[in-house]
């Protein structure tokens, strides 16, 4: 059936933190200071996110895919139902699905008096349904009322499935087996009834990294290497995730030749604040808006952007600072970008020595190692030569968040940085390594840390992408490879001689070696036993 083009407008985790848990004080200071978003702003970021969807005639309908709520206290959703409820009245279709943020099983979360941290009751999980029933349930024509999740007639040849992921009943988020049924079943009925199939979720299917896949799997949908299968077969080609607070349009193709296209979009009031316009007609046209500043930033001369990439490069900053020299502080931290406290105890007498000497490394040592991969002069680095390693580091985990690509393969940057990443793999190809063993997604180093420089793959801000054919059980789609990147940097052959290097300071000082490694691992097992466990 011929359809007539549909727009939406689609944003997640707006995380709203209600300004009577406390916004001052060193008890949110501390909280505060370990958080990616803005906390007491954030109310005030919305209501202009809001302003300006409310503005804006291309789509009166609003996604919303999850973590409507900071921690899910019960002060923080009156004041989004409130918020959602003054987007209705201007004139927006408004669709909701909450996530693990808008609850907490045991009905408490923390709010900040002064100096002093304090509980506050929340919504549990079995309240939401019926606190935002006015946000989609309420048009239904099909609800899954375990998981939460509906389906609507968006408009004629569109249906909107919301599928709250908040629990697959086995431990993790996704779906369980019998939410997968209906899903499944409401599919074949939106195919046999002409309709296209427009999905949104909270976690996300495909990991927006390589890396990512490797520190973040926990925040990853539950079993998705499964469902993202099944979802693709079942004929869902266009998913909105959140969650990872990380923008980035990701494809898989099942191997029936079903393509999925997994849009994650980053957080209102978390770097880089945006928002995205969709529409669906012959092809899908993907644009990205950012959140315009709330008054009292435009009074103080304050760009949101600017305050939101400060915010997170100040919690890189510090995390780098204190991985050189306090392991709790950066268990403490690390949850703020998916990393679990747990790996951090289990490596930190490891990654202390290392942001040692990485906090007092430069670019300009780094571009002397790597001369002959990259070919590089002084001149032609001369720019960047005093700049600090982690600064380059925490630029990168800059790009990851807001699926940027700043650095091209011409860059210098991304000359040494991949030149450092060759010498890495030469080492690990001579010692017979499986990069891919150990981080499950990628064959080696470079293939880890090269995304983060620059994005091979769709952009994340503005794509127009086709809208795949289906093929139905019985038939098979042709699966196209990604075309190969060209190389800028020459690989390394230097992995022998450092190996050979290596092994002859390590004989002279072996005993030493070995001492301080058993000092270092058993001193860390007793320090955080209880940690570990």
């Amino acid at each position: 059936m011929k359809r007539s083009p549909l727009t939406v407008t689609v944003l997640t985790d707006t995380h709203l933190y209600s300004l009577k848990n406390g916004f001052e004080g060193k008890a949110y200071d501390r909280a505060n200071s370990k958080s990616q978003i803005l906390l007491a702003e954030s109310g005030e970021v919305l209501d202009a996110a809001f302003a300006q969807i409310s503005a804006d005639n291309r789509s009166d309908i609003v996604l919303i895919c999850g973590d409507l709520t900071s921690n899910g206290d019960l002060e923080s959703h009156k004041e989004m139902i409130a918020k959602l409820r003054r987007l209705k009245e201007s004139g927006k279709r408004v669709y909701v699905i909450t996530a693990t943020h808008d609850f907490r099983k045991n009905g408490v979360t923390s709010a900040y008096r002064g100096d002093e941290k304090i509980e506050v009751p929340t919504a549990t999980r079995d309240m939401l349904f019926d606190m935002y029933r006015e946000f989609g349930p309420n048009e239904a024509i099909s609800v899954h009322r375990e998981s939460m999740s509906y389906v609507v007639q968006l408009s004629d040849g569109y249906r909107l499935f919301a599928l709250n992921d908040d629990t697959n009943k086995n431990g993790k988020s996704g779906f369980s087996d019998e939410c997968f049924e209906w899903i499944t079943a409401e599919a074949e009925r939106a195919w046999r009834d002409g309709q296209m199939i427009i999905a949104m979720t909270h976690h996300p299917l495909i990991a927006p990294s390589p890396i990512y896949a490797t520190i973040g799997k926990g925040d990853m949908l539950g079993d998705y290497e499964a469902r993202i299968e099944q979802l693709a077969d079942i004929g869902v080609s266009f998913i909105f995730t959140g969650h990872t607070h990380i923008h980035n349009i990701s494809d898989h193709c099942s191997k029936r030749g079903n393509r999925l296209y997994d849009i994650c979009t980053g957080s209102p009031i978390g770097y880089p604040g945006v928002m995205r316009t969709v529409t669906f007609a012959d092809d899908v046209d993907i644009t990205t808006d950012y959140v315009s500043e709330p008054q009292s930033f435009r009074d103080k001369g304050i760009k949101l952007h600017d305050a939101l990439g400060q915010q997170l490069i100040g919690i890189i900053r510090r995390m780098i600072e204190v991985a050189a020299t306090d392991v709790d502080r950066l268990a403490d931290m690390a949850v703020s970008i998916s990393i679990k406290p747990k790996l951090v105890y289990k490596f930190g007498w490891i990654i202390k020595p290392i942001f040692k000497f990485l906090n007092s490394l430069k670019v300009s040592t780094v571009a002397r190692w790597t001369k002959k991969e990259t070919g590089l002069k002084k001149e032609d680095y001369a720019d960047i030569k005093d700049v600090k390693v982690v600064d380059i580091i925490t630029e990168l985990v800059l790009n990851l968040y807001g699926g940027e690509s700043k650095y091209p393969p011409e860059t210098p940057v991304y000359k040494i940085t991949v030149g450092m990443l060759h010498i890495i793999d030469s080492i690990l190809g001579i010692l017979h390594i499986d990069m891919k063993k150990i981080t499950k997604v990628a064959g080696s180093a470079t293939e880890l840390i090269e995304p983060l420089l620059y994005n091979t793959n769709i952009d994340s801000y503005t794509a127009k992408l086709p809208i795949p054919r289906y093929y139905p059980q019985g038939e098979q789609g042709e699966i196209v490879e990604k075309p190969a990147t060209s190389e800028t940097v020459k690989k390394s052959k230097k992995g022998l001689p450092l190996i050979i290097a290596a092994a002859l300071i390590l004989i002279v000082f072996l005993p030493v070696w070995l001492l301080l490694i058993l000092i270092g691992f058993l001193s860390n097992s007793v320090k955080y036993r209880d940690k570990l466990k």
